[in-house]
C-alpha cells in the first residue's frame, strides 16, 4: 500500500475510534474527506482490459432441462345446450296439471304437462267399439298379422257347403239323364242350382272383404284416436339418436315455461323451452396454420371463470371443413360432458386442444432469456467462451420456459452475468454456490461485527 493509501486508512480508523480531538474534528474530516475521494472506491469494471483484450465475465450456469409437456392450441368459445327446443302442443284442450317448471332436469319421455282427457278417451272407446263389431263378423278377436284366410269365415263356409251341395245334385242329375232315369227338366234345375250356389259363395267372399277392410279403416281410426289421447300428454322428446360420442343418456332443462294450469291451449301453442345440459357443446375457432394438427377424438381442457382452478374435459367431436375468407380460422366443436351440472349452456370458457400430449419441450430457467431489439436469445457454454443461441418461446412455468432453437441436449446456459454479453466473449464458470451456510454465514458475520463495536467504545469510555 502507498504512502496515500496508508493515511486514508489510518485518518479513517482514528475517526471511528475517537482517536480525535474536538479541536481537530474538522481537518480530520477534510482528510477523510480527502482519501474518501482518492481511494474510497473501486475502478468501475470495463468490457475491455488496458491493452484492448476483452474483459473475461464471470458467468453462473445451468443445464438445459428436457421435460415432456403437451403440445396444445388455445382457444375460446361460449358454452351451447346439445340442443335447444321449444315444445308446442300438438292438440287443443285445457291443462289439467303442469309438472315442471324452470331448472328442472328432466328426462327424455318424462311428462311434462297433461291436458283434459275426457273427449280424447270416449273418441278411443268409440273407435274401438267399432273395430269390434267388424270382427265379430268376422268371427275375429283381433286383426290378424299375417294372411287373412277368407275361406275360414262362416258366412263363406255356409255357402260352399251350399255349393258343394248343389254340385252332387247336379252329378246325381247327370247320371240319371245317361241311364235314361232322370227328366231334362230336373237336369236343368240343378245347373241352375249350382250356378247359384257359386254366386252365393263369391258374394259371401266379396262381403268377408268388405268387412276386413272396414275393419282395417276402423284400425286406423282407433290408432288415429290413441294417438290423439297420447298427444294430451306433453312429454320430453326423445331423441333419435343419442349425441355422438356422449357416455350417458341426454339430460334435458326446463329454461322457461309458457303454461298454467286451466289455461285453453290451442294446437301448436307454445308449452315449454328445453335444452340439453349434459353433454354440451363448445365452438371454437382456430388459425388456418393448425388446420393439419386438429383431429376428431383429440381431448380438450376446458376452463370457466364461475369454477377457477378446475378444469373439464371434452373432446373434439366435429371440424368445419371450411375456412372463413375474413378470419382465416375454422370451426371446432366440442363435446363436453357435464354429468354435475356445474356447466351452463351461455357460460364463456376457454379450451385447450391438446394435439401432441407426449411432447418433449427444452427448457431452460427464465434468467436464461435474453432479449434485445425484439431478438430472444440464450447462450450456451462452448469451452471458455459464450455461444449465442436464436430462439422463440414456448410453453411457460413459474421459473422457467421452453425455447425452439439450436440449443443442443446437454448445453449449458448462462444464468448470471448474460446480460452484457456477446457472441464468442470470453467467460469463466463460477463454482456452484453451498446451500448450506448460504444463511448462516451472513449473520455470523453480522454478529461478530456487532459484538466488535460495543468493545470499542467500552475502551473510549475508560480512557
Amino acid at each position: 500500500m502507498d504512502l496515500h493509501g496508508t493515511m486514508c486508512e489510518s485518518g479513517a480508523v482514528m475517526m471511528r475510534r475517537g482517536m480525535v480531538s474536538r479541536a481537530g474534528f474538522w481537518a480530520t474530516s477534510a482528510c477523510v474527506a480527502a482519501c474518501a475521494c482518492g481511494c474510497g472506491a473501486r475502478p468501475t469494471e470495463t468490457a475491455t482490459k488496458s491493452d484492448g483484450s476483452p474483459r473475461t465475465t464471470l458467468v453462473e450456469v445451468v443445464r438445459v432441462e428436457k421435460r415432456p409437456v403437451e403440445r396444445s392450441i388455445d382457444g375460446y368459445g361460449t358454452l351451447r345446450g346439445w340442443e335447444t327446443v321449444t315444445l308446442g302442443a300438438k292438440g287443443s284442450g285445457r291443462v289439467v296439471k303442469v309438472r315442471h317448471d324452470i331448472g328442472d332436469r328432466v328426462a327424455p319421455g318424462e311428462l311434462l304437462v297433461e291436458l283434459d282427457s275426457i273427449d280424447a278417451d270416449l273418441a278411443v272407446r268409440e273407435a274401438q267399439r267399432r273395430l269390434e263389431a267388424e270382427l265379430t263378423k268376422l268371427n275375429l278377436k283381433e286383426l290378424p298379422t299375417s294372411k287373412f284366410d277368407e275361406m275360414s269365415v262362416p258366412s263363406v263356409v255356409q255357402a260352399k257347403v251350399s255349393l258343394d251341395r248343389s254340385k252332387n245334385n247336379l252329378a246325381r242329375e247327370r247320371s240319371l239323364i245317361q241311364r235314361g232315369a232322370g227328366t231334362a227338366q230336373d237336369f236343368q234345375n240343378a245347373e241352375n242350382d249350382v250356378q247359384a250356389a257359386e254366386a252365393v259363395l263369391e258374394n259371401a267372399v266379396w262381403n268377408v272383404r268388405s268387412i276386413r277392410a272396414s275393419a282395417l279403416t276402423n284400425q286406423v281410426l282407433l290408432d288415429v284416436m290413441r294417438a290423439k289421447r297420447r298427444d294430451i300428454e306433453i312429454r320430453v322428446p326423445v331423441p333419435s339418436a343419442a349425441p355422438q360420442g356422449a357416455a350417458s343418456p341426454p339430460v334435458y332443462a326446463v329454461t322457461r315455461r309458457s303454461v298454467s294450469e286451466g289455461q285453453m291451449l290451442k294446437e301448436g301453442d307454445p308449452v315449454f323451452d328445453l335444452v340439453i345440459v349434459n353433454p354440451l357443446r363448445l365452438s371454437t375457432y382456430v388459425d388456418e396454420e393448425h388446420s393439419a394438427q386438429v383431429r376428431v377424438g383429440q381431448p380438450v381442457r376446458i376452463k370457466v371463470i364461475s369454477f377457477p382452478g378446475k378444469p373439464f374435459e371434452g373432446v373434439v367431436t366435429r371440424i368445419n371443413p371450411s375456412i372463413g375468407a375474413t378470419s382465416l380460422q375454422f370451426q371446432v366443436e366440442t363435446l363436453v360432458p357435464n354429468p354435475d351440472m356445474n356447466l351452463r349452456p351461455g357460460n364463456y370458457a376457454s379450451a385447450r386442444i391438446v394435439i401432441d400430449a407426449r411432447a418433449e419441450a427444452t427448457v431452460v430457467p427464465i434468467d436464461a432469456l435474453v432479449r434485445r431489439a425484439g431478438v430472444k436469445k440464450v447462450f450456451i457454454v462452448e469451452g471458455n467462451q459464450a455461444r449465442e443461441v436464436p430462439v422463440e418461446l414456448g410453453e411457460e412455468w413459474n421459473d422457467s420456459i421452453e425455447v425452439v432453437g439450436n440449443v443442443p441436449a446437454n448445453a449449458q446456459v448462462i444464468t448470471s452475468g448474460n446480460v452484457q454479453l456477446a457472441d464468442g466473449a470470453p467467460i469463466a464458470v463460477k463454482p456452484p454456490r453451498a446451500k448450506s451456510n448460504s444463511k448462516t454465514a451472513p449473520v455470523a458475520e453480522v454478529q461478530a461485527k456487532a459484538s466488535e463495536v460495543p468493545a470499542a467504545r467500552r475502551g473510549d469510555r475508560r480512557e
